[in-house]
């Protein structure tokens, strides 16, 4: 008995201690649990527009494009949110501030991209997934509209997370209450017609967020403009970085943002192969993953107190110290995943019923949910190794892991079945098969983790030639 408490006594913290990492983790949780409740409500609204599905397959299907959108501007604040993080626990404004504002810029290069494919070429996007003529039409009418809401939220998006490298999560946590806000109103005038609005079905949807994108920014904006956050209005700061600075950005942002997007275009490559298993399907798919969507929300929390803690340890070249808020947060993220388990596996026999679709696809959106919990703490834990990879700086390691072992396993096995079974695998044994080549990269993160190749202070190191 005593060696086990000997064991595990590195791994527990001071009441004191948890208190403040979740100080750091509760405000970003909150963040992503209200930005989720009223996805669920948007969802629920859309869903009821038709018993068949048809509408909230639509838009599913045209957001899946946001995946590889979010991967890019994800993984550009990533690469920069490490580096803010650990300049800002060197004491360094001016490299803080110069890095916001080049990746800020270059997130707003991503959004014309994006728009650009999105609002000329709809109907393409939306057949590389479906073939259902009416599906196909839905989508394209939202894709035009949602189109336009990538500017405003590549800029929110670079604000946010940059905010929560420094542990500064309690504005972007109101802004996105408000936005969130905003948009649900919006949609139920404009989906429905209330409010002396047009009923617009689908398209009302996709304006409703844009609306609320837009607000959302002007937040962002204003705190900007009148300098009520740690950073200010100074664009020019993107171009006066200094030279090490700037390599060191664009050494570490560039893997991530690779790997971001090749995770995302995996996502979208594993929506591709359930939609040529099972297009009908899809429908209860989607209600899974939304009501899985409880766990990202603590796995988010959990990355912020990792970037936050970690970050800035290393940062102020207390090595031992990051090292310690590892064994400690890792302990704290496996309990937390045994609840989000058992919470999601309550949601899924509680969701489903609010949908207005037949009672096959509620039977299987259950189904499909019960699974996506089970495999829950590994996946917990898999995260929690990626982002310890991340704040040190550590990207070759959490890359190989990330998407390059993705690229290499899951989606081979995925596209093999579509492509050799369409129509003939059970959706439900294709997520089990997903799911379990997946998260069988456990074993290698924690190796990774172990091995402490992340235990690096970037402020002293100079970038590679």
């Amino acid at each position: 008995m005593q060696r086990l408490r000997s064991a595990i006594q590195p791994y527990l913290g001071t009441k004191t201690y948890y208190k403040g990492a979740l100080a750091v983790m509760l405000p970003v949780t909150v963040q992503q649990l209200i930005h989720n409740m009223f996805n669920l409500v948007d969802n629920l609204m859309v869903g009821s527009l038709d018993a068949q599905g048809l509408s909230i397959s639509a838009v599913s299907v045209a957001n899946m494009p946001v995946m590889v959108f979010n991967g890019f501007i994800f993984g550009l604040v990533g690469g920069g949110g490490l580096l803010i993080s650990q300049y800002y626990g060197a004491q360094d404004r001016k490299s803080c501030q110069g890095i916001f504002w080049l990746q800020l810029m270059i997130a707003l290069l991503n959004a014309v991209v994006f728009f650009s494919v999105l609002f000329f070429l709809p109907e393409t996007i939306m057949r590389i997934y479906v073939s259902a003529p009416r599906t196909v039409a839905l989508g394209v009418t939202y894709l035009r509209v949602i189109a336009f809401s990538y500017f405003p939220a590549a800029i929110s998006g670079a604000c946010i997370f940059s905010m929560r490298s420094l542990g500064q999560n309690r504005m972007p946590m109101m802004a996105s209450m408000l936005s969130m806000g905003v948009n649900v109103v919006c949609n139920y005038a404009l989906i429905f017609g209330h409010f002396g609005m047009p009923r617009l079905g689908v398209v009302g949807a996709a304006y409703g967020t844009l609306i609320a994108r837009l607000f959302e920014m002007s937040i962002y904006s204003w705190l900007l403009i009148r300098e009520r956050m740690y950073f200010s209005f100074a664009p020019a700061d993107g171009f006066h970085l200094c030279k090490r600075v700037r390599t060191q950005f664009f050494q570490k942002a560039a893997p991530m943002i690779i790997n971001e997007m090749l995770y995302g275009l995996g996502l979208n490559a594993f929506f591709w192969c359930y939609a040529k298993l099972d297009e009908a399907a899809l429908p209860a798919l989607t209600i899974a993953e939304l009501a899985s969507q409880f766990s990202a929300v603590i796995i988010t929390g959990g990355s912020s107190a990792i970037s936050v803690l970690i970050g800035t340890a290393l940062g102020a070249g207390e090595l031992d110290k990051a090292r310690a808020h590892c064994r400690k947060l890792s302990l704290l993220t496996f309990a937390i995943s045994l609840v989000s388990m058992t919470v999601c596996i309550v949601i899924a026999f509680v969701l489903p019923p609010f949908y207005n679709i037949n009672e096959n696809l509620r039977s299987l959106a259950t189904q499909l949910s019960c699974i996506l919990a089970v495999f829950l703490p590994p996946n917990f834990l898999y995260a929690f190794c990626f982002f310890v990879l991340r704040a040190g700086g550590d990207m070759r390691n959490a890359m190989l892991l990330d998407s390059g072992y993705m690229w290499l396993v899951p989606v081979p096995a995925c596209v093999l079945m579509a492509l050799l079974f369409p129509g003939k695998i059970p959706l439900v044994f294709a997520l089990i098969i997903v799911q379990v080549l997946m998260n069988a990269k456990l074993i290698w993160a924690v190796r990774a983790v172990r091995k402490g190749t992340w235990v690096r202070n970037l402020t002293l190191e100079q970038p590679q030639a």
